[in-house]
């Protein structure tokens, strides 16, 4: 996916830049912003960084990954993630691939196919 804007905060500042726009980069002072609203981006933000700490995960998964963030931040450290999900490379999948037998190459292309997989050359 494409990236569609720029986004930088330094100390009460916002600054957004979005891609394709007009206006360059705008600055967003939320020091200006009225008490209340300053009092409601708080927990507002905190609810948001640790949602986003649970995408794409379920159950204990992703509350393992908002209480390691939530950790984090009491410790200081804005920019502790919860562990991306494990990745594995095409490459990886090619190679190994390249060892079955030809019948279990038969079986695996035919099983990838079915997921919707259709990698280079994994054809039996």
């Amino acid at each position: 996916m494409a990236k569609k804007m720029t986004k930088a905060i330094e100390g009460t500042v916002v600054k957004i830049e979005v891609l394709g726009g007009e206006k360059g980069e705008m600055h967003f002072d939320t020091a200006q912003l009225p008490e209340k609203i300053q009092t409601d981006l708080k927990p507002f933000g905190a609810g948001h960084k640790l949602g986003d700490a649970a995408a794409g995960k379920k159950g204990v998964e992703a509350e393992e990954a908002i209480n390691k963030v939530w950790e984090g931040l009491m410790a200081g450290d804005w920019t502790v993630r919860a562990p991306a999900a494990p990745k594995i490379a095409v490459k990886t999948v090619q190679e190994n691939f390249e060892k079955f037998s030809d019948e279990d190459k038969a079986r695996a292309s035919q099983l990838l196919q079915s997921l919707g997989i259709n990698l280079p050359g994994l054809t039996a």
